[in-house]
């Protein structure tokens, strides 16, 4: 009974902030991506491109190949028909389910090759000036869920 009575204001001070925390966590975002993240995460993108656009200081031949790099760089989103929804897969059987993987990673594949194709024909028009500060730009180290670099630092 001494034990309970000493550990009793802990127990009510914890229950009495996880009940104001309630409704501070109702207004979270759920879903796949944390809400806002797909939008912060452009948003991001968005930023990055404009201050390396800003610094490589293009001319007029090497703007019609920065635009076609950055079409080219997403268009699995904008091509894919009713994005943001997903398909109905519970019907289909496993090697259905298969197909239509092997499907969307080909198109994933030559979506990428065609961004590679783009990426080559722009940096192949930057001076060796700007060909270091695109270098520099995608150099930096990656941090993914790991927490830690991938570069060589993480060895």
């Amino acid at each position: 009974m001494t034990r309970f009575r000493h550990a009793f204001p802990a127990l009510a001070l914890s229950l009495l902030l996880g009940a104001a925390a309630v409704p501070a966590m109702a207004d979270m975002p759920c879903g796949p991506m944390g809400g806002g993240m797909r939008e912060h995460r452009a948003e991001r993108m968005e930023q990055h491109h404009k201050r390396l656009h800003d610094a490589l200081k293009l001319n007029a031949d090497q703007e019609v190949a920065w635009k076609k790099l950055i079409e080219s760089e997403h268009p699995m989103a904008a091509a894919r028909p009713g994005a943001g929804k997903t398909e109905d897969w519970t019907g289909l059987t496993t090697p259905e389910r298969a197909e239509r993987m092997l499907e969307r990673m080909r198109a994933h594949q030559s979506a990428m090759a065609d961004h590679v194709a783009q990426l080559k024909a722009f940096y192949g028009q930057l001076s060796p000036e700007q060909q270091k500060i695109f270098d520099d730009a995608h150099r930096g180290e990656r941090r993914g869920m790991r927490g830690r670099g991938m570069g060589p630092a993480a060895k």
